[in-house]
């Protein structure tokens, strides 16, 4: 779901459910020198039918290139190096349903019927 069609589905939403809440999150990943950010978390919850659902969009940036790193000398150790785009992103959608012990548990968006 790129970002024209993710700003679609928020102006739908307020129009149509209740209780719309929108936020942003930090992707951080732990690397050798420490947290690293590699892409944002955009979480919209709401509420439909006395039901709430949560909808996450993972944005991260594309892998354009993969390096080895081997070691030879026993006190070394191998690592992998990663180039990362600054315009390309992928997005991973998933949404989740409150269960009534307020967990998250995770649906298909086909079962939202949208």
């Amino acid at each position: 779901m790129n970002n024209e069609r993710w700003q679609q589905f928020i102006d739908l939403a307020k129009e149509q459910f209740q209780n719309v809440e929108i936020s942003t999150e930090d992707l951080l990943v732990q690397t050798m020198d420490g947290p690293e950010q590699r892409g944002t978390l955009d979480i919209l919850t709401f509420d439909r039918n006395g039901e709430s659902f949560k909808m996450e969009r993972e944005n991260k940036p594309i892998v354009l290139e993969r390096k080895e790193h081997f070691a030879k000398r026993p006190t070394d150790t191998a690592r992998t190096e990663y180039v990362f785009s600054d315009t390309e992103f992928s997005h991973k959608l998933r949404v989740y349903k409150e269960t009534d012990s307020g967990d998250w548990d995770e649906i298909s968006t086909d079962s939202l019927g949208l």
